[in-house]
């Protein structure tokens, strides 16, 4: 997750720091590709950093709803769950302000004439936990809007699944509103576990203007999550 973290950095210095490199004597420019290089790696320990910080902000409620079995005495729910229960079947869907939409790093819900969606960018990267529907051979299906009109292009973010790279084939893209699905695979994992989706990409700033102007930073907005078993 690191690497491709670091490759996004790399891509957006180089991207305002080429008319400056270029610019160069050609014998200073490698020296200035190696600071790029290390600028983007601390970037990208920046923002792992702050996820981090994000679940270490959690209070002991928080941390009992996103996960309590992790808070039972292993005696204690070995005896009350008693014979190993089967992970959920699924499929699973997951929308915006709904009570099992619980993560980090989206701003508020708003109702849309699509339904309703929430944008990322409240914080470097959003996260979202799914049921693990027993890990394995899963398929991930994402509706996703772009920003402010801005053409919709997936290959722009950074998207993970437990820390898993997804790479997205399109369902459908009308250049705002598009559907993506991902074919994950992970480890074998027991009932009631978890997965964390993480999505990590540009931002964007209102480029109108006018007391109506959106102030807020804002990256892609997600209308519905599925996953499945594939």
């Amino acid at each position: 997750m690191d690497a491709a973290l670091e490759r996004r950095n790399l891509a957006r210095l180089r991207d305002d720091a080429g008319p400056l490199v270029e610019a160069m004597p050609p014998e200073a420019q490698p020296f200035a590709e190696f600071v790029l290089h290390e600028l983007a790696r601390a970037a990208a320990r920046l923002d792992m950093l702050e996820a981090a910080q994000q679940e270490a902000r959690l209070s002991r409620e928080e941390r009992l709803r996103l996960d309590p079995l992790r808070f039972i005495p292993a005696a204690r729910l070995a005896a009350a769950l008693g014979p190993a229960a089967a992970a959920e079947a699924g499929p699973v869907a997951v929308t915006p302000g709904a009570p099992d939409f619980i993560g980090q790093g989206w701003w508020e819900t708003e109702q849309t004439e699509g339904g309703a969606l929430t944008w990322s960018g409240a914080a470097r990267c959003a996260t979202l936990l799914l049921p693990a529907l027993g890990g394995g051979e899963l398929v991930l299906t994402l509706c996703l809007r772009s920003p402010f009109g801005l053409p919709l292009d997936i290959a722009e973010h950074d998207i993970f699944l437990d820390g898993v790279p997804l790479a997205f084939d399109t369902v459908s893209n009308d250049g705002t509103v598009g559907i993506f699905e991902a074919r994950p695979v992970l480890p074998e994992l027991p009932a009631g576990a978890r997965l964390t989706f993480l999505l990590h990409g540009p931002q964007h700033e209102d480029p109108s203007r006018g007391p109506r102007r959106d102030t807020r930073r804002i990256g892609l907005g997600l209308l519905w999550v599925r996953l499945e078993r594939a």
